[in-house]
């Protein structure tokens, strides 16, 4: 479903397509009086079990939370209940999924389940993905366990202050925040989506006053790499390197560590 997939969970929901033979019928496409849904671009699904006829449904933006069972030919290829894995969640007609899936989703609310079939033209097509072969239809179980507004991304409101009013005034716009876990995306990834804006548009001294202001509520070594990074564009070696030096020394979280310390390196042979 994913069009750009991080991990195998994600590329597995990005490019799926469904199977699924039972017969069909809804609003948008002919069928019979069941519970089956035949809808018009070849996406077929049919109800397991329905939620409350007053629980949310699923519309453009809302936040849905499933879980999920991918299957290929009746084989299970990748399942949310599967142990290290987690429940999936995106936000509607804005995550970047397949086509199919997109689709499908915007048929049920909160507490269905369905088995949806997606056929390969809107799934993985004729590439097919990891251990999905080419022009696969792929099954999907998948259980909706809750819908509800979507959050607000803490990096766009932030970045939109930036566009207009510049760098202090988006530190400023975010010290006034009351930040709530239920209300915005708050996560450390955030703050690289939102230094990754700026540097993308060459902005590497606001991405440096950035991550000075971060890194004094968060001792990171993702934002120690990311304000290197703006360093060395600048020219500032010296500077990038007394980055990485700081970050590998008081960095809590050592993911990424070795190469944060192969960087370090290139920079320093960079000063010989």
């Amino acid at each position: 479903m994913l069009k750009r997939t991080l991990n195998f969970v994600f590329s597995c929901l990005i490019v799926s397509a469904i199977v699924f033979t039972n017969g069909c019928s809804g609003s948008s496409s002919s069928g019979s009086g069941n519970d089956t849904i035949f809808l018009e671009s070849g996406v077929k699904f049919i109800y397991l079990e329905r939620g409350e006829s007053d629980a949310p449904k699923v519309d453009s933006l809302m936040h849905v939370t499933t879980h999920i069972n991918l299957m290929v030919a009746d084989d299970t290829v990748w399942s949310t209940h599967s142990p290290g894995q987690r429940r999936f969640e995106f936000d509607a007609q804005k995550t970047s999924l397949i086509k199919g899936f997109d689709e499908v989703v915007m048929h049920v609310r909160k507490g269905d389940r369905i088995l949806a079939v997606i056929p390969p033209e809107l799934g993985y097509g004729a590439q097919g993905n990891g251990t999905i072969p080419p022009n696969a239809t792929l099954k999907f179980d998948i259980d909706f366990l809750n819908v509800q507004k979507p959050k607000i991304s803490l990096s766009e409101e932030l970045f939109a202050v930036y566009k207009k009013d510049g760098v202090d005034a988006m530190l400023d716009h975010y010290k006034g925040l009351t930040l709530d876990t239920a209300e915005y995306i708050m996560g450390q990834q955030e703050w690289y989506a939102l230094s990754d804006k700026m540097m993308r548009e060459g902005a590497f001294d606001k991405a440096i006053a950035l991550w000075d202001f971060r890194l004094e509520e968060v001792n990171d070594l993702g934002g120690h790499y990311m304000k290197a990074q703006a360093c060395q564009n600048l020219g500032q070696i010296d500077v990038a390197v007394a980055t990485l030096e700081k970050g590998i020394k008081v960095a809590k979280d050592t993911t990424g560590m070795q190469f944060v310390k192969r960087y370090l390196t290139q920079l320093k042979a960079l000063n010989n």
